[in-house]
């Protein structure tokens, strides 16, 4: 797992070094982190103020230009190496206006997720507004009769 997190370490410090004081927060999660497995994907939330106005295919485009900055490392060259595949790295890219639209995603990494950076406390912030509660069943909307009432 220490070759993965020093890959996002060397990869946050970039982001940091590029974006300055655009960068708001950086959060890690997903499978990686839940089962401390490396080859797992690993999701990379970046808060950077003023892509509000950037399509989801240029935000990618940010990830991808980033992910080619540690490319040439050794400790990327070792990881892939390792395993026989690049780091699965998976990015949202969100302006701090759109952290509170709570997509399912992000509301998992903000309640799950490591915090690498949190520049003025946004992600913070937002965590506790966030109220979730642990749910035992997943509703299948299939599996409703039409005029049913259902108690959540």
């Amino acid at each position: 797992m220490q070759s993965l997190l020093n890959l996002v370490e060397t990869l946050s410090e970039k982001i940091l070094e590029h974006y300055e004081d655009k960068l708001k927060g950086i959060v890690i999660g997903g499978e990686a982190i839940d089962t401390f497995d490396e080859k797992k994907t690993l999701l990379i939330l970046l808060v950077l103020d003023k892509v509000h106005k950037i399509s989801f295919y240029a935000r990618e485009e940010i990830a991808e230009y980033f992910i080619k900055k540690i490319e040439p490392l050794e400790s990327y060259f070792e990881y892939v190496k390792k395993y026989g595949q690049r780091p699965l790295l998976y990015f949202i890219i969100l302006d701090p206006s759109e952290l509170s639209f709570h997509n399912p995603i992000v509301l998992y990494l903000l309640t799950n997720g490591k915090v690498l950076f949190d520049k003025e406390k946004l992600i913070e912030k937002e965590v506790k507004k966030v109220n979730v509660t642990n749910i035992n069943g997943v509703l299948k909307l299939s599996e409703i009769n039409k005029g049913e009432v259902i108690e959540l």
